[in-house]
């Protein structure tokens, strides 16, 4: 996949800003477009609305600066709305980004449960790729580990695992990371064959995952095992309650482990 425009989500409530940090490294690494995105959840007061995205308007010149300063396209967008779930998807969209970068913090269980978060909405209905990223940190281990399912028969999640598997050797080629795969089960008659695995990944045995248990708890803690900087899963199925059900698992995931996720869709 070819990361020519990243997407950046810049939040207006504070001045850290992990994934534009995030975002301009990789374009450090990658030669990829930054674009700026903030989305102010309008008041009804057209001053006070104003006011407020000029402020956001100037906090993106400084980023833009930045960037532009590391030889870096950069550019900004900064919109007023009354769902900004919603824009950002629109958003990324039109500017034709290849990934959105965003950053993220952990909630409890419970909350995710009680009503949906940006994350979950970015995750169903983005239309590329998706970088959650928890804190920026440099990949000191460049270690990324990549979760595939191999009992799937349906061609959409073939298709899929075969996506993870190039993606994270391309990412892993890209960063100078080093790519390790998981596949989580739960039928002990079932077991995967590590070898068939690792040939298909292009990887060494000890690079190959086989883990009893559910595919969330498995995932976070194989990443805890092996210290990854970064965790890539996919999604299929995103409507209705498969939809949920897949939000629910990738949230459970990035609440559960200190690595930045990425999302593949």
């Amino acid at each position: 996949m070819s990361l020519d425009k990243i997407m950046v989500i810049v939040d207006p409530t504070t001045t850290t800003q992990p994934a534009f940090a995030r975002a301009l490294h990789s374009a450090q690494l990658t030669g990829a477009r930054l674009h700026l995105y903030t989305c102010i959840e309008e008041t009804g007061a057209r001053e006070a609305d104003q006011s407020q995205q000029q402020a956001c308007m100037e906090s993106h010149r400084l980023l833009i600066d930045s960037a532009e300063e590391s030889g870096i396209d950069a550019s900004g967008e900064v919109e007023i709305g009354h769902n900004w779930h919603q824009q950002v998807v629109s958003a990324a969209a039109r500017c034709s980004a290849s990934m959105v970068f965003k950053g993220t913090k952990d909630h409890r269980d419970v909350d995710r449960e009680m009503r949906g978060t940006s994350d979950w909405t970015l995750l169903r209905l983005s239309p590329c790729p998706v970088l959650l990223v928890k804190d920026f940190h440099n990949w000191k281990n460049r270690r990324v580990l990549a979760a595939i399912n191999t009992f799937s028969k349906d061609i959409a999640h073939i298709k899929l695992n075969n996506q993870i598997i190039s993606f994270a050797q391309q990412f892993s080629e890209a960063y100078g990371a080093d790519p390790h795969f998981i596949n989580a089960y739960s039928d002990r008659n079932q077991v995967p064959d590590i070898e068939n695995l690792a040939d298909a990944c292009g990887v060494p045995n000890e690079h190959i995952h086989v883990v009893e248990g559910g595919a969330a708890e498995v995932i976070a803690s194989t990443a805890a095992d092996i210290d990854a900087d970064l965790i890539i899963i996919g999604t299929v199925g995103r409507a209705g309650l498969r939809g949920t059900v897949v939000g629910n698992t990738s949230e459970r995931i990035l609440d559960h482990t200190h690595s930045d996720v990425l999302v593949l869709n």
